[in-house]
């Protein structure tokens, strides 16, 4: 006999980050996005848009949007580029200020508030100019490979929620709250009189993990900067080379592993150009650029590293593969000129897909801070843990939801500013190191004796806070047995009672952001994070209420039956082999004003993202169904969630054998020094765990407090006469993580 309960242990929870649409007119495939003709409803304030074309693995197929029906009711659009004629200018942004919401999707077909103030009443008005912009918040990254059936038996539909949230086991879960509002009347006796439902709140998410990899740490701060794994070269440069003014770069070494089509950077991390030709003779050596020269200024005996083709492509040194115009800071979609021909795979002619990841690499600089004042000036990646980070190179790297002969569309707004005219890169995640990808070693055979928990390839990346938090969409289902109701399954599956129903229940929470967090450790215990969030809406599978083939419409992802059951797949899923082992108190040290403490009981580390939701007026008058997706089209849910101020404070226990920290905390002393040159910083706290492994480098979470002060530390007598124990209250500026692990992007 099945189970007919709901069980814990047949849960599914997985996320994913939250990403724009951008659709041009006439892109990929011809689209066209239309004004539907008599579908302007001035008393619901409603105008519908249909799509005609588009090509497959874009945004649109076949005039079907690749979303599931009704995941985009509640989220945000706008206009730009539209020239006037025939779409009235005044939809565009940029004009009129009109931010319209989706209050229904179907497969073909988007209904929006308030109406457009084109003129559709007669006729169909087709986009000639422009383009349609669906907003990041509350907007799942898009699944491409799914597919759109009349009968919910035979859909397939999902989006991009396949990461693995992390090893956690218990999750509290921004469950629907009504709130009720209830009004007693004159006259009307003692009881209420009336009862109305008022918002809609999803508040209350959280979660408690022991952290194998720092991704979340991205949530909690919101920018990240990648460093490549880099190949070093023998030879240094000879001479001194400005930018942009050479397209050759003498060394004072033979170089035999670089070649045409590869990615060279300054051993720090700061991009040079793609190179076009590599000759050697004797002792000497030039690498050859494209034409422009170097992106950078290099001088004599600056040390050179690479980025293989494999890696990074494109294999064709006669295409140059640039942005083709500018990325702003929250752009998921750009444009690129060029033609994507990376042999990114085991064997050639693999061109860049949906699934593999793009590479901006930077030679410029964002500022870690907005605040400091201080003489140096340290640059990460060129500074490392040990250092006054300011600026940082600003190389990102994003998963590719899309993709064709001109335009990319990834899956998490870019964080920074990049110019048109950047070369851009690609990377694929392989079983293996093949190919640049990043990879654990787990053998321990002769040839690779002592490696045993290396990892190859690593990406390192530094996370931070400023400007603003990212957005995830939490997907959870629940079953009552493990036979499923999966997509494409008879509909005579669904009769209650018989043995292949599940009665599968799939939510997918929308517009997440985190709202505190909290890290901690002590002897006893694993590197632990507690997470807290809140949603703006969420969105429920109710393919099992639809008239006639009812099923499960959601195709649910069952991360190790069928997500995250290969070795990529468990890459992609931000979970590698033997990656789930979490970071442990044994392998951590902590330093303090450049000791290392060998006294620290326990730590934690709190931080507060100022996140508020806000209910904003919408004035649709929607009507209700028992099959929509998001009730009211999300009218009664939050607009917008905005981060605002930042807090942390830090408590660690100590057993105390030196007087230091008290002194500092009686005289108010502000532990970072605004004066120095030096590149390091002595006042620094810095918390370091790193996993057990081989010789080689290992997976790696580094903390950085340099600007904090000591509130608290007190010296108690303890009653057992043991050792006196006190616990420091430390109240930091900011924090900074930097990761070493095998994800591309957090």
């Amino acid at each position: 006999m099945p189970s007919t309960v709901y069980r814990g242990d047949l849960t599914e929870i997985t996320f994913g980050h939250e990403s724009g649409i951008t659709i041009e007119h006439n892109a990929f495939g011809s689209v066209n996005f239309i004004a539907k003709s008599g579908a302007r409803d001035k008393i619901k304030d409603t105008s519908v848009i249909k799509f005609t074309g588009g090509a497959s693995g874009a945004p649109i197929v076949s005039a079907k949007i690749a979303f599931p029906r009704g995941m985009l009711v509640g989220s945000q659009l706008v206009f730009s580029g539209l020239d006037g004629s025939p779409w009235d200018v005044n939809d565009n942004y940029s004009e009129s200020g009109r931010v319209y919401t989706i209050v229904a999707q179907s497969d073909i077909e988007l209904t929006i508030s308030p109406h457009l103030l084109t003129d559709h009443s007669d006729g169909d008005i087709t986009s000639d100019s422009g383009a349609l912009h669906i907003l990041p918040f509350k907007t799942p990254s898009m699944d491409t490979s799914m597919t759109h059936a009349g009968h919910a038996n035979d859909a397939a539909e999902r989006v991009l929620t396949d990461q693995f949230v992390g090893l956690v086991g218990t999750v509290a879960l921004p469950e629907t709250v009504v709130d009720l509002k209830r009004y007693h009347v004159v006259g009307l006796g003692r009881d209420v009189a009336v009862q109305t439902p008022g918002r809609f709140i999803n508040t209350g998410g959280s979660f408690e993990c022991n952290i194998h990899n720092g991704r979340w740490f991205y949530y909690a701060l919101g920018h990240e900067v990648a460093k490549l794994p880099l190949t070093a070269i023998a030879g240094k440069v000879e001479g001194t080379i400005a930018a942009g003014t050479a397209t050759a770069i003498p060394l004072d070494g033979a170089i035999a592993t670089v070649a045409a089509g590869d990615a060279l950077f300054k051993s720090d991390g700061t991009y040079v150009g793609r190179l076009t030709a590599v000759s050697n003779s004797g002792a000497d050596s030039t690498m050859r650029f494209e034409e422009g020269g170097t992106k950078v200024q290099l001088t004599t005996a600056d040390t050179l590293a690479f980025s293989p083709s494999a890696l990074c492509g494109p294999t064709s040194t006669s295409t140059s593969l640039e942005t083709d115009g500018n990325i702003s800071p929250g752009d998921s979609y750009f444009a690129y000129s060029g033609t994507a021909v990376s042999e990114l795979g085991a064997s050639d002619n693999e061109p860049p897909a949906a699934g593999d990841y793009v590479i901006i690499p930077e030679f410029n600089t964002t500022d870690v801070h907005t605040h400091r004042e201080t003489a140096s000036d340290g640059t990460w990646p060129a500074q490392g843990a040990d250092s006054v980070i300011s600026k940082a190179i600003k190389t990102e790297i994003r998963r590719i939801v899309a993709i064709n002969n001109s335009k990319i569309w990834v899956d998490d707004p870019f964080n920074f500013h990049h110019d048109t005219d950047m070369d851009i890169y690609f990377c694929r995640f392989m079983a293996d190191g093949s190919n640049g990808s990043p990879n654990l070693l787990t053998t321990t055979a002769s040839s690779t004796a002592g490696t045993f928990g290396t990892l190859q390839n690593p990406v390192e990346k530094l996370i931070y806070s400023r400007t603003n938090l990212p957005s995830f969409a939490m997907e959870v289902s629940i079953r009552r047995n493990d036979t499923g109701l999966g997509a494409g399954t008879a509909a005579t599956e669904v009769v209650d009672g018989s043995a292949g129903d599940s009665k599968q229940l799939t939510r997918v929470f929308r517009g997440c952001k985190v709202k505190d967090f909290s890290l901690k450790a002590d002897t006893d215990a694993a590197l632990k994070m507690t997470v807290n969030f809140d949603a703006a809406l969420c969105y429920t599978d109710t393919g099992r209420l639809e008239d006639s083939e009812e099923g499960d419409r959601y195709d649910a992802h069952r991360l190790f039956e069928d997500t995250a059951n290969t070795e990529v797949k468990r890459k992609e899923s931000g979970i590698a082999k033997r990656t789930q082992k979490p970071f442990m108190f044994y392998n951590g040290t902590m330093r303090v004003k450049g000791t290392t403490l060998g006294q620290v009981v326990s730590f934690q580390l709190n931080g507060s993202t100022g996140v508020q939701q806000f209910y904003t007026i919408t004035g649709a008058n929607v009507a209700d169904s028992k099959t929509d997706q998001v009730p009211f089209a999300g009218t009664r849910n939050p607009t917008i969630s905005v981060a605002g101020k930042t807090e942390y404070d830090m408590e660690m226990e100590i057993i105390v054998d030196d007087p230091l920290f008290y002194h500092n905390m009686r005289r108010s002393i502000d532990n970072f020094d605004d004066t120095t040159t030096d590149t390091t910083d002595a006042d620094m706290i810095r918390l370091s765990f790193v996993k057990q492994g081989g010789s080689g480098t290992k997976e790696t979470i580094e903390i950085l407090i340099d600007d904090y002060f000591i509130t608290e530390a007190p010296l108690p007598i303890p009653e057992d006469k043991g050792p006196i124990r006190s616990m420091l209250k430390i109240m930091p500026k900011s924090i900074k993580v930097i990761t070493i692990d095998p994800v591309f992007h957090s």
